[in-house]
């Protein structure tokens, strides 16, 4: 009886005692957004975020220094406007355990017209691709470009001090650029 009474009290304890995490909620487009992949310093194990944008992922022990990785790619490869992946880089852990982010933004690739895409070279046609509303073009999505000139994440200012690379479609932003963000 007394062996169940301490391991009881040792479950409890032990339940109590939570492990790193960093937390948050992605939107894009003004709505939550489901299924993006989330994980830290490399893409192998990772979580995805639920129906409502809402991610939790455990933090490797020992890791003061690291890279969240947000990868809106969902597994559809016709997809392209879920085919952006930002990188929150030099997390630091020094003063915290628990990181909660609150609501992301996510950016996004640049809307044009057709009149804008006639006016593209064939080598930027490629990075194009087609909007339509039923059988109706209405424009494309051009992947070299985001929509705007500066990042929000979590931050009601506009971030400027970002890297974005066309060729692999990732947006890379320092932690301490976001870190006093709310």
């Amino acid at each position: 009886m007394r062996k169940k009474f301490y391991i009881s009290i040792l479950i409890i304890v032990f339940s109590g005692i939570a492990k790193a995490q960093i937390s948050g909620q992605l939107f894009q487009y003004e709505s939550e957004f489901p299924a993006g992949k989330i994980s830290i310093d490399k893409e192998t194990d990772y979580v995805e975020s639920d129906f409502d944008g809402n991610f939790k992922i455990g933090i490797p022990k020992n890791a003061e220094k690291f890279d969240l990785i947000l990868n809106l790619n969902q597994g559809n490869p016709h997809t392209y406007f879920k085919s952006l992946k930002i990188i929150i880089e030099n997390i630091n852990l020094k003063n915290t355990s628990n990181i909660d982010l609150g609501k992301i933004n996510l950016p996004s690739f640049k809307s044009i017209e057709i009149a804008e895409y006639e006016k593209l070279n064939e080598s930027e046609k490629e990075h194009c691709y087609p909007i339509y509303c039923w059988t109706e073009l209405l424009g494309y999505t051009y992947t070299n470009k985001l929509e705007n000139e500066y990042l929000k994440l979590n931050c009601q200012q506009e971030i400027t001090d970002f890297e974005y690379n066309k060729k692999t479609k990732t947006v890379k932003v320092d932690w301490k650029n976001i870190k006093n963000c709310e």
